[in-house]
């Protein structure tokens, strides 16, 4: 069965369930979590307000059921970054002009929204794996705030962060760059209470900004050009992509896959790097490894059967690789799933 809400009726339920709001660090009132309604999802949502105009967000759950959730145009005052760690869902934006813009909610993939006039969107959820998510809320007065003296308009290739209330809201998704994937990380397990909690959280944030700013301007600046490749090229790159995942303990060689989606070996490369900001074999890795971090969060598999899963003959090749894109072993990874 599926369950069907609209945006409204999603976030209600944390006002239903606000009488058992918990507290999670005693020192801080600003750090609430809130508890999912159970007949919709098992889990909590945190916020921890930081500075004026600063959020964290941090969603933990299991849906009970696949859901579909319709939103409507709404204005937004706020800018939103939204980073998945694990689940599976998308998202699809109607936007002007007849064109939508689909975001993948899966591991590794973030969204970028600036604020304005959110089009009317419908996302798709599945309750196959536990979904895990950070977020960012952030006023555009903060984001004018970095801008040198309060005079000075925000770079050129960054004005689009911020909207009148009438126009359209920016939309753009993406990777996760390795050295965002170590500051959630970093984020997820703040060791900290109190005012040293708030102190390293609101520097974890900026950092996570800057990091998606410094992406967002080199995406501007047109040195990842996915334009260079025509509509047709992009929609093989993908399908190819989708050969790769789904033989992933069997893969095809380059030169097999390309003759597969009717590309050359070179433009396949060359596509992989402009869509995926990977390389072909370095995205098939990258899968293995988000469905590594799944196995170790569900906790039935032993660490060398999920090594060798994730295509790694010796368990100390996939504890570096691991900590390398995530910022933190599999070990710990594990125990930290536990105490959850």
């Amino acid at each position: 069965m599926t369950i069907k809400l609209t945006e409204n009726e999603f976030e209600e339920q944390f006002q239903e369930t606000n009488e058992e709001a918990l507290q999670c660090d005693p020192s801080d009132t600003s750090d609430i979590i809130y508890k999912f309604d159970a007949r919709i999802s098992q889990g909590w949502r945190r916020d921890v307000d930081l500075r004026e105009g600063l959020r964290l967000r941090m969603d933990h759950h299991h849906l009970c059921d696949h859901i579909v959730i319709n939103s409507y145009e709404e204005e937004c005052a706020i800018i939103w970054l939204w980073f998945t760690l694990s689940g599976q869902g998308e998202d699809i934006f109607f936007a002007s002009k007849s064109s939508e813009f689909l975001n993948l909610s899966v591991a590794g993939k973030y969204y970028l929204q600036s604020n304005g006039l959110g089009p009317p969107s419908v996302s798709n959820y599945s309750d196959a794996h536990p979904h895990s998510y950070i977020g960012v809320e952030i006023n555009p007065s903060t984001l004018h705030s970095f801008v040198s003296s309060p005079e000075e308009a925000l770079p050129k290739n960054l004005q689009h962060l911020i909207k009148r209330p009438s126009q359209e809201a920016y939309f753009r998704s993406g990777d996760t760059q390795p050295m965002m994937a170590t500051v959630l990380q970093q984020i997820l397990h703040c060791p900290y209470q109190g005012m040293v909690k708030r102190a390293y959280l609101e520097g974890k944030l900026l950092e996570l900004i800057a990091l998606v700013l410094d992406h967002e301007v080199t995406l501007q600046q047109g040195e990842v050009k996915k334009g260079a490749l025509k509509p047709e090229q992009i929609e093989r790159i993908h399908y190819a992509r989708e050969i790769l995942l789904r033989d992933m303990y069997n893969p095809p060689s380059l030169v097999e896959l390309a003759r597969q989606v009717g590309l050359n070996d070179f433009l396949l490369k060359k596509g992989f790097r402009q869509v995926f900001g990977n390389t072909v074999f370095g995205e098939l890795q990258a899968y293995r490894l988000e469905l590594a971090k799944q196995l170790l969060a569900e906790g039935s598999l032993s660490a060398a059967e999920i090594s060798r899963l994730a295509g790694y003959a010796h368990p100390n090749s996939f504890a570096r690789a691991f900590k390398q894109k995530f910022g933190i072993s599999p070990t710990t990874y594990r125990k930290s799933c536990r105490l959850t």
